[in-house]
C-alpha cells in the first residue's frame, strides 16, 4: 500500500514539474514576441512620434548629423525628420532642382515655398524669377545638401519629391523666403510640421519690405497662405 502511495506521490510530482517548465517556455516565447513586435522599422519613424514629442524641432533638425546617403535610401518609402545627403545635382529654378542617384534623375520641389517663375512654358520670367533662381542655384553649389521629409506624402501630383533642403545647417527654404525670394505656399497636412517657423520669417521679411514685398501689391495673402500676382 505504502508503495502504491508512492508511486502515485511521483507520478503528481513529474506532471507538477513538467507543468511548470512548459509555463516558463510560453511565458518566454511571449515575451520575445513582445519585444520584437514593439521595435519600429529601421530609419522610419513612427505614426505616433507626434504625440510623443520625438519629432525634432526645426532648430534640432537643422544641426543634425546626416543619417544617410540617398543611395542607400529607399526614396519611395524614405526615413523622415532625418538629414538625407545628396551631392549631384542640377538646379532649374528658385524651388525646384534635379539630382541624380544610381543614374536616376529625381525631381525635387521645396517643401511649403514657392518663387516667382522663371522657366515656365509659355510664361513670361516674372519679376524676382531670376533672383530666386539664381539665389538656389548659389546655395546648392556651395555643397553639402541634404533633405528631410516630413510626415506626409513624399511626392506631389507632378512626380516631384518634397521636401525640406538644407545647406550645412541653413534651410534652404527659410533663407528663400528671409530675403523676399519666396513665400509660405502649398501647404497640406502632414507636409506642414515646419508652418509657423516658415511664417514667421516671412512675417519678418515683409515688415523689412525684402526682395517681392518691395513690389507694391505684387504679394497677396489669404487667411492660409501668400502668392505671387502675376500681371
Amino acid at each position: 500500500m505504502k508503495k502504491k502511495i508512492s508511486g502515485i506521490v511521483g507520478t503528481i510530482l513529474v506532471l507538477v514539474v513538467a507543468a511548470f517548465q512548459l509555463f516558463n517556455q510560453t511565458g518566454d516565447s511571449k515575451n520575445n514576441e513582445t519585444a520584437t513586435n514593439s521595435q519600429a522599422p529601421s530609419g522610419q519613424i513612427s505614426n505616433s512620434n507626434k504625440e510623443s514629442g520625438s519629432i525634432p524641432s526645426l532648430g534640432e533638425l537643422s544641426k543634425s548629423s546626416v543619417a544617410a546617403q540617398v543611395a542607400d535610401v529607399n526614396l519611395d518609402n524614405p526615413p523622415r525628420f532625418e538629414k538625407i545627403a545628396v551631392d549631384n545635382i542640377r538646379s532649374v529654378d528658385g524651388d525646384t532642382f534635379v539630382f541624380y542617384s544610381e543614374n536616376k534623375e529625381y525631381r525635387l520641389r521645396l517643401l511649403m515655398v514657392d518663387t516667382p517663375e522663371s522657366v515656365k512654358k509659355d510664361m513670361p520670367v516674372q519679376p524676382y524669377g531670376k533672383e530666386a533662381s539664381n539665389f538656389t542655384k548659389a546655395a546648392l553649389a556651395k555643397g553639402d545638401v541634404s533633405l528631410a521629409f516630413d510626415e506626409g506624402d513624399v511626392k506631389d501630383k507632378y512626380d516631384r519629391y518634397l521636401a525640406y533642403v538644407f545647406v550645412g545647417d541653413d534651410l534652404l527654404q527659410n533663407e528663400l523666403i528671409a530675403e523676399g525670394l519666396g513665400v509660405v505656399r502649398y501647404l497640406n497636412p502632414g507636409n506642414d510640421t515646419y508652418q509657423s517657423d516658415l511664417e514667421t520669417v516671412q512675417e519678418q521679411a515683409e515688415q523689412s519690405k525684402k526682395g517681392a514685398w518691395s513690389k507694391s501689391g505684387y504679394i497677396k495673402e489669404t487667411k492660409r497662405y501668400a502668392y505671387f500676382d502675376y500681371e
